[in-house]
Formats: structure tokens, C-alpha cells, sequence
């Protein structure tokens, strides 16, 4: 398992858009990487519980671990809204995060699918997920036993396509 700092460093210093890097946005990269990699692997990228908030997958361990390290800087801005957000910059450019291959490869794969998106379609994207879409809202999210799940009803979902011949 990854050190989250590692794995935000790399969010950070790999999204091409660094304007954009608010608090809200990091966070939900790092829930999209933990369930991607909790899919293909069986196994979080890092060690978040991962709480099901009125706004979606939400912790407070990316705002706690900005504050205390100085390799981030936190700012306060307005979004193009003109809503208060909180971007997370990257401070120390010379760090290098200690990650396996595997996953360095979800998270580009979490950064290539969510950069083109303006925040409407990012937080589709988000909300679009199994743990998401299935779970109670203020509970907290079992991203493995969840990845289990969703592939149990991919299976049975593509048994029943078949069955009826779907294309």
C-alpha cells in the first residue's frame, strides 16, 4: 500500500491542469484510484476509510496530510462559479513518491480519464461509481468487498446479456 502523501504528490505533479487541483477534485482522483485499483487488484492504492458524505466519497486525510506536510501549500480562491474552494499545490517539485508500477498505471489511468473533464462531468463521473450508486449515503465504503461485488453483478449482467442476446 502506498503512502498517501506519495500518491498525491504524483496526482499532483502529473494532472496537467494545476489550477484546477482543488481540495475536492484530489480528494475524489484518490477515491477514483483506491476503487479502480481495489477492481483490478483486490486492494487499495492507500490505507483511507472511505465515508460516503451528502457530496460523495469524502475524508478528511488529503486536507490533514496538505496541512502537515510542507511539500504542499494550501490556497484558499473562488472557483468559475464564484464559490470558495481550496486548491492544493505542490511544493516541493523535487520529491519523488515511492510507487509500484501497478500503481502508477491506475493512477494515469485516473488522470487521463479525469482531465478532460470541467467538474460537472468529473463529479458524474464520481457519482457514477458502483460504491456510489449501491451504498447509503453517510456509511462508510468497503471499496474491496465493493469491487467484489460489482464483479459478481458484471458477471450475472453479462450471463443475462447473453442469454437474451444483447449487443
Amino acid at each position: 500500500m502506498a503512502e498517501l502523501k506519495d500518491v498525491m504528490v504524483y496526482l499532483l505533479q502529473n494532472y496537467p491542469h494545476k489550477n484546477e487541483m482543488s481540495k475536492a477534485r484530489l480528494t475524489k482522483m484518490v477515491y477514483l484510484s483506491d476503487w479502480k485499483s481495489a477492481i483490478e487488484h483486490a486492494r487499495q492504492i492507500t490505507n483511507i476509510e472511505w465515508y460516503f458524505d451528502h457530496y460523495g466519497p469524502f475524508v478528511r486525510d488529503i486536507e490533514n496530510t496538505a496541512s502537515k506536510d510542507s511539500a504542499f501549500k494550501r490556497t484558499e480562491g473562488t472557483n468559475y462559479f464564484g464559490d470558495s474552494r481550496e486548491v492544493i499545490e505542490l511544493m516541493d517539485s523535487e520529491y519523488v513518491p515511492i510507487l509500484t508500477a501497478a500503481e502508477k498505471d491506475i493512477l494515469d489511468i485516473v488522470i487521463k480519464s479525469t482531465s478532460p473533464k470541467y467538474w460537472d462531468g468529473f463529479i458524474k463521473l464520481v457519482y457514477s461509481t458502483y460504491p456510489i450508486r449501491t451504498q447509503e449515503r453517510y456509511s462508510y465504503l468497503n471499496l474491496v468487498e465493493l469491487a467484489k461485488d460489482y464483479a459478481k453483478e458484471k458477471a450475472s449482467l453479462a450471463e443475462e446479456c447473453t442469454a437474451v442476446a444483447c449487443s
